[in-house]
């Protein structure tokens, strides 16, 4: 039995099997994660049906930036249920005007126009397709990606993806040029990864490749954008999960440099609760073709608008930006202090998100299983690596609490 501050542990088995075998009997079998049967989620715990609480070090799946369940996202919702408008297709409604207003308000003022769909997947998709139209425009035919990259799963944003094989059962794309994600300080060799700059309509970027999240070396993504700004070459970030302050800034690609990227998008902590994307982009980009369809039928839903709107107004709020910045310092030292461990190649930390780069995946199995038994979730990346990404509403203590148990069983595993 565990009782602490922040975690309840007394009936919980890590039963991988049976909660699978219920899981997969009506859903698709490569649906896997940790066997946590969730009844409640509040700020930064998760709970169960049996009363066990654990700390949440993964904000669902990087979405709950403004905590699970937030008070003020919640009143937002119920409000706009009972305006008795839950849907309204494409048609103006106050709500999703004041959304998309409050959206550019925040962002850079080069961005002045916004695509609202459901999901990251499809505001990636939607960017490919931008990209290709605005490529035949001006000429250019190559999108630049990042082998090991990931931008969903709908066919245009799994083409752009890191993996060039993904999609090959469906089509292939011989325009989408893979180039290996630049680590251990890499440098960009023009002649050697990259097609004839002429030739190139986009680089397209993760803002931090997810399962580790391994950041572009300075030096490298700023040569990268500088050849996009002196060759008419897009240059866009998929900020799916690294948006809303996961980084510590609004936009993750902020903490690389004062850069102007032509596209971005958004989606999971767009809203901390409810299904929405965004693209931010010109309206030279947006508006290029009439008949590129950048619409769908529950894009931009009244519900999901009016989550959006309040969990902007909450992030956005001086007070709780000058406590996460004191939260972001103790999270970043807390997770440095593990490169002295044993078995720890590299901790990979900025802001809000890290990844503690590991031997081997045993290790990585090893340590997130038993963070899991003793009340820390961790995503299960199933390799190297223990990745963390809590809701920003910790609380220090809660911080301090979890870094501690996650350091328990890295030694706990270099003793065994």
């Amino acid at each position: 039995m565990i009782t602490t501050e922040h975690r309840y542990i007394k009936d919980f088995k890590f039963d991988v099997k049976s909660y699978r075998e219920f899981k997969h009997k009506h859903e698709p079998s490569n649906i896997c994660e940790m066997p946590v049967k969730w009844k409640e989620a509040k700020n930064f715990y998760v709970f169960d049906d049996k009363g066990n609480r654990w700390i949440d070090m993964t904000s669902g799946i990087f979405v709950t930036n403004a905590g699970h369940s937030n008070p003020y996202i919640n009143e937002a919702i119920k409000n706009q249920v009972d305006s008795d408008l839950t849907f309204a297709y494409q048609y103006n409604t106050d709500v999703r005007n004041e959304f998309v207003e409050k959206l550019l308000e925040i962002s850079p003022s080069h961005f002045d126009k916004v695509v609202l769909l459901n999901s990251g997947s499809e505001v990636t998709d939607a960017a490919y397709r931008l990209i290709k139209t605005w490529g035949k425009k001006n000429n250019k035919k190559y999108i630049v990606v990042f082998t090991g990259n990931y931008h969903g799963h709908v066919l245009g944003s799994d083409l752009i993806g890191g993996e060039p094989d993904s999609a090959d059962c469906y089509v292939k794309d011989y325009e989408i040029h893979s180039i290996p994600f630049p680590k251990n300080n890499d440098e960009l060799n023009i002649l050697r990864d990259l097609p004839p700059l002429d030739e190139i309509a986009c680089f397209f970027l993760e803002t931090y490749q997810g399962w580790g999240a391994w950041m572009y070396p300075q030096k490298y993504i700023d040569e990268l954008y500088q050849l996009s700004r002196d060759n008419n070459i897009l240059f866009c970030f998929d900020e799916v999960q690294s948006g809303f302050y996961r980084m510590g800034e609004l936009y993750g690609y902020m903490t690389y440099g004062d850069y102007k990227p032509d596209i971005i998008t958004l989606g999971k902590g767009l809203t901390s609760s409810l299904p929405l994307s965004a693209l931010l982009s010109t309206k030279e980009i947006i508006d290029l073709e009439p008949s590129i369809n950048l619409s769908g039928s529950q894009a931009g839903n009244a519900l999901c608008c009016a989550a959006g709107l309040a969990n902007l107004d909450y992030l956005t709020d001086d007070l709780f930006q000058s406590n996460l910045k004191k939260k972001i310092k103790l999270f970043e030292k807390l997770n440095k202090e593990l490169e002295q461990e044993e078995g720890v190649e590299v901790v990979n930390v900025k802001g809000m998100v890290s990844a503690i780069i590991v031997k081997d995946a045993d290790m990585g199995n090893y340590v997130t299983e038993n963070c899991v038994k003793n009340g820390v979730l961790t995503v299960w990346t199933k390799r190297e690596s223990i990745k963390l990404g809590p809701p920003l509403t910790i609380s220090e203590s809660a911080i301090i609490e979890s870094m501690g148990v996650i350091k328990d069983f890295i030694r706990s595993y270099n003793a065994s």
